[in-house]
């Protein structure tokens, strides 16, 4: 069963080569003809012909074909830049987790910015070497790691959700007995898993806004003083908590 977003794909770009097609080669518009006319007109229409055997052959080929990307996604994850890279693939496919996935790409820009952020603020007020500066870069990596496991455990989700059968079944309105009720149940804690681990992401963007709030108010921080920040509290509550991620 191919999923609606994807039948819309295919009736535009097949529609787009037919319309193509008829402007070039009907009279009523450009008129051109592979057998007579100018050399540069014959060469426009045999190029316009053969591009439109070439993409009519490739995107109907892409779009009919069923996608693989989610069998290879625990391979292909190793990084947040990994992550992008999935999830801007598994939004191509038009499902019911295409806003989890367009909120969690944007939080990945968010968290990239808010990072670039800190340290360039950081950078201001310490070198390097100092270990202040070194105590901030660690925390700050702890947290990306954090979210690194956080979306991939939420791709991997995905990748394990039959969204087909899901959509068929709604379409049934999911019959009632046993085995339908059981299913329907554990889907849900597939869409609620995302949903939360979306939310966390979010949350742990809101502790980033505040540490940088916290690190911008002070001209001087000293070692001792870190630990004590509010923000800092709350990331290593977070770090610790880290394992739930996975």
């Amino acid at each position: 069963m191919m999923m609606p977003k994807k039948i819309l794909k295919l009736i535009i770009v097949n529609l787009s080569i037919i319309i193509a097609n008829i402007a070039v080669f009907s009279k009523a518009f450009f008129g051109l003809s592979l057998l007579a006319g100018s050399a540069f007109s014959m060469s426009v229409a045999w190029f316009t012909i053969i591009a439109s055997i070439g993409s009519f052959t490739y995107f109907n080929k892409k779009l009919l074909t069923p996608n693989d990307t989610y069998t290879l996604i625990a391979r292909k994850i190793n990084s947040l830049d990994d992550c992008v890279g999935v999830f801007e693939e598994a939004i191509q496919n038009g499902d019911v987790f295409d806003e989890d996935i367009l909120k969690n790409l944007e939080q990945l820009k968010r968290f990239k910015r808010k990072r670039n952020t800190i340290t360039e603020i950081l950078l201001q007020k310490f070198s390097e070497q100092e270990l202040t500066y070194q105590k901030f870069e660690s925390v700050l990596n702890d947290v990306e790691n954090i979210i690194y496991l956080n979306m991939r455990s939420i791709l991997n989700k995905i990748a394990a959700f039959d969204v087909e059968e899901y959509e068929d079944l709604q379409k049934r309105g999911f019959p009632e007995n046993e085995v339908s009720e059981e299913k329907m149940s554990i889907y849900n804690e597939y869409l609620n898993f995302v949903k939360n681990a979306t939310a966390t992401n979010e949350d742990i963007l809101l502790k980033l806004d505040k540490m940088l709030f916290e690190i911008s108010r002070y001209n001087s921080i000293e070692d001792g003083d870190i630990k004590n920040f509010p923000a800092i509290v709350e990331m290593d509550e977070l770090i610790k908590n880290a394992k739930f991620y996975k």
